[in-house]
């Protein structure tokens, strides 16, 4: 079963990738206050990724751990704003680099950085996160909406670093009761 996961996430990210982007890496945040990005975030858009299919009232709890980690719990409803709650926990590990980290579902531990912190707000009201391979995509932000314009700057200056904005989705966050 988890090495038909790890295939499958495999083949994923490998078929995401622009050809023009192939060998460079996108770049990341070079600076991180954890204790400003730790908190709840509501999730404004996606590339949807297989294991989000059908979800809505998409949000992320990122809590300080006293080891320095950070615990995830992240939560949708599976259909509708009434829909089952959908909840999964993991942790999230520091790396060398303060805008990567390594998030852990089910203790299954892969080899570097799966978290890459591509985009934060001076404020840390939004974050646009993905992976080395720019796929999946998710725009987080303290709200359960962004204004037009900085959704339209995001989404510019992913498109610049080749990220393929054309498959990124609104998440439903209207009626929501998170």
């Amino acid at each position: 079963m988890m090495k038909n996961l790890f295939i499958g996430l495999s083949l994923l990210f490998a078929g995401s990738m622009s050809p023009a982007y192939a060998g460079i890496l996108p770049s990341v945040v070079s600076e991180l206050d954890v204790s400003k990005y730790v908190g709840k975030w509501y999730q404004v858009a996606s590339t949807n990724p297989f294991f989000q299919r059908d979800c809505v009232c998409t949000t992320a709890n990122y809590n300080l751990r006293e080891d320095g980690n950070v615990d995830v719990v992240n939560t949708c409803r599976k259909e509708s704003v009434t829909g089952d709650l959908n909840e999964v926990k993991g942790i999230a590990y520091a790396t060398s680099n303060p805008g990567k980290l390594n998030v852990v579902f089910g203790g299954i531990k892969l080899p570097g950085s799966n978290y890459w912190i591509i985009e934060v707000a001076d404020d840390y009201s939004y974050a646009v996160v993905s992976s080395p391979l720019r796929r999946p995509i998710w725009v987080l932000a303290r709200n359960p909406e962004l204004p037009a314009d900085t959704l339209d700057g995001i989404y510019k200056r992913l498109d610049a670093q080749g990220f393929p904005v054309d498959a990124i989705e609104p998440t439903l966050q209207a009626g929501c009761n998170n």
